[in-house]
């Protein structure tokens, strides 16, 4: 990708704004980062070993390209809607993205039909090639996350992006959340799980939600798991609704 890097060295400023990015870019990362060594670390004369490891890159990159999808529609419409060509590099980026998945799914394809003596050559392969594209999605994150999100705070309250937000994640299919909150709930800090868990608490059923502790249970180490436990029993202040606040996507701009 030849994309301009943003700053990584500069401050990030401290701001108490709604962030559309951070939590499911935190679980991006976790997942790109484990799958990339899982790959590095495979047996090639393990077909289990093989299989599972395969079937992860395959669901990665499904998760991937999903989120370009619903980056493109939903936050670049936004964005673009209020600071014509915003997301331009972004969106040129995400093209490069696609290639890149198609790419992987080609190398995957030739890795797991390789023979015996070509496994290991094949297994290498496609950890370079995973790695490259690892490199390139944490720096155009970091892009987004800079970048974007000056330009939704300049020309979006905090209202209209928790908006924009709860739109998006309401067009995921549930199986696909799933991914999304298998990696995130382990990724953010003990402040951001619970106030994701608190807000999901008071707009999902009680066996949703119940689904969902259960499932962070699992995931989290002993003690961030009792911490968010403690936290929960604490009294929850209700959310101020933003009926007024909701962005239409792929609306007409004037």
């Amino acid at each position: 990708m030849n994309s301009h890097h943003p700053d990584v060295g500069g401050t990030v400023p401290v701001t108490t704004r709604f962030n559309l990015y951070q939590a499911v870019h935190k679980g991006l990362r976790a997942f790109m980062t484990d799958t990339l060594v899982r790959v590095g670390h495979t047996d090639a004369a393990d077909p289990q070993d093989c299989a599972d490891s395969a079937e992860q890159v395959r669901i990665l990159l499904h998760l991937c390209g999903e989120h370009l999808v619903h980056e493109n529609h939903f936050v670049h419409t936004a964005m673009e809607c209020r600071a014509p060509g915003s997301a331009g590099q972004a969106e040129a980026e995400h093209v490069e993205h696609v290639a890149e998945i198609a790419a992987l799914r080609g190398v995957l394809a030739q890795t797991e039909a390789a023979s015996p003596a070509q496994r290991e050559a094949r297994w290498l392969q496609l950890y370079h090639a995973l790695s490259r594209f690892v490199a390139d999605n944490l720096i155009h994150m970091l892009l987004e996350e800079q970048t974007h999100n000056a330009v939704l705070w300049a020309h979006h309250s905090d209202g209209e992006l928790m908006a924009l937000h709860d739109a998006l994640v309401a067009s995921i299919p549930p199986e696909e959340m799933a991914v999304h909150m298998r990696w995130i709930l382990p990724s953010v800090s003990h402040a951001e799980r619970v106030d994701m868990l608190q807000g999901m608490r008071q707009s999902v059923p009680s066996e949703v939600f119940a689904a969902q502790l259960d499932s962070a249970h699992a995931l989290l180490p002993s003690r961030d798991w009792f911490k968010l436990k403690a936290a929960l029993l604490a009294p929850v202040t209700a959310p101020q609704a933003s009926t007024n606040c909701v962005i239409k996507v792929r609306e007409t701009c004037s």
